[in-house]
């Protein structure tokens, strides 16, 4: 029987600025049953996706005390095809969805989402992490699904293929919108938000053909480090601040505008580096 409930949860990221959670999902709810380890977790039958992190036996942050964040029905085969569980990112590019690359592709909320595409159906949207802390910073930063287009749509057909899974919930897979001007349409209001969102869209525009450059490095040359990335996007989200005002960033992003909004994990990002990226 291959159909599932995923769940998906949270903790903080604990590194230097950051401004995320970390998120993972599996087909259990750890609210009712706790696996201390990955072993037991197998054991049980249940499974478990990494999401470019390491293996937490349950959730919980400052404001989630058991860190739930969104759950729904799915194909596990489906899910299982559009990213491997069971196993650390790290160790097996099948573990990596399409975010090949953490920290230039996306990061743990962008991983997630992919995983939790396997919820959608025709009558509704796949849930995502969108209330995880820090979401709409990396969503603004690589969009709902990551920064590779192109692979992320062959992805999805491939495991709709009856090799992969069965056929894709037909009125699911053409759904994917710009979550990001969604939200600011959404969360501004008053007679400046319409200029205030044209303008932060056009700066985010630019902003990602600038950042491009440092993201993809050419061939042979050394990657950015995980602190040029985190200067690179702190550096948008302070100019988003500054076209948005305090008070409307804080609306927009669910955090007041701080010197150091890091979003990349350098300890994830370095360890990374150390793997090769395979697509």
């Amino acid at each position: 029987m291959s159909a599932v409930t995923l769940f998906a949860w949270s903790v903080p990221a604990y590194f230097q600025g950051s401004v995320v959670d970390h998120t993972w999902v599996t087909t259990y709810d750890s609210r009712v049953t706790i696996y201390p380890a990955l072993a037991d977790v197998l054991l049980a039958g249940e499974h478990y996706w990494y999401s470019w992190g390491s293996f937490h036996a349950r959730g919980g942050t400052p404001v989630s005390a058991d860190g739930f964040l969104a759950s729904g029905a799915a194909n596990l085969l489906y899910a299982s095809c559009l990213c491997k569980p069971d196993v650390d990112s790290n160790i097996d590019p099948a573990a990596r969805g399409t975010i090949f690359s953490y920290g230039r592709d996306g990061v743990c909320h962008q991983l997630s989402n992919q995983i939790l595409w396997a919820t959608g159906s025709a009558g509704g949207a796949p849930a995502t992490v969108r209330t995880s802390r820090g979401y709409w910073l990396s969503i603004a930063i690589f969009g709902t699904y990551g920064k590779q287009h192109a692979a992320w749509a062959s992805k999805k057909i491939q495991c709709s293929t009856p090799s992969g899974s069965d056929a894709m919930k037909p009125g699911h897979q053409e759904s994917e919108v710009d979550d990001f001007q969604e939200h600011l349409q959404a969360t501004l209001k008053g007679p400046d938000a319409q200029a205030k969102i044209k303008s932060l869209m056009n700066h985010r525009r630019a902003f990602m053909v600038r950042v491009e450059r440092l993201q993809y490095a050419p061939q042979g040359s050394d990657a950015p480090s995980a602190s040029e990335l985190n200067q690179a996007y702190s550096s948008f989200l302070h100019d988003a601040a500054d076209i948005l005002g305090a008070d409307d960033f804080e609306r927009v992003f669910g955090e007041r505008p701080k010197d150091q909004m890091n979003v990349v994990d350098p300890s994830v990002y370095e360890q990374s580096l150390r793997r090769p990226m395979q697509k």
